[in-house]
């Protein structure tokens, strides 16, 4: 009979503990109150169509000194001319992808203001250049 007892005793130990591992933090809502994660805090954002077209500006400088510089290459090193030649594709590339009003494209960008030189020596001291 202490046997018993003793088995249950462990067997019940057992599955609170295991139990615990399931037990979650999260306290239950009760049903006549909103989920607090199916409201928004502010009004939500009005998105444009995709398919209008970027009327804003002109590219960044650096967009169209990178195109200049493709354009020089010769036709085996540039593999994705074919992709990009495509009038479907070009079409696709050129929707505006700033989707909400507050959205706004990079003008300044801290990444053009290192020193090249400085990149280079980095490379070159990790063994990658």
């Amino acid at each position: 009979m202490m046997k018993m007892h003793s088995v249950l005793f462990c067997l019940s130990l057992f599955t609170i503990s295991c139990s615990a591992q399931f037990y979650f933090h999260q306290p239950v809502p009760l049903p006549y109150q909103q989920h607090q994660y199916l409201q928004y805090r502010t009004s939500p954002p009005d998105f444009k169509p995709i398919s209008e077209p970027n009327q804003e500006g002109p590219p960044h400088p650096s967009v169209v000194a990178n195109a200049e510089r493709e354009s020089l290459l010769p036709p085996e090193l540039s593999k994705s001319r074919r992709f990009y030649s495509n009038p479907r594709i070009a079409a696709a590339l050129a929707k505006e992808s700033l989707l909400t009003p507050k959205e706004m494209a990079v003008i300044d960008r801290e990444a053009e203001k290192i020193d090249r030189n400085q990149i280079y020596k980095i490379f070159h001291n990790a063994g990658w250049a």
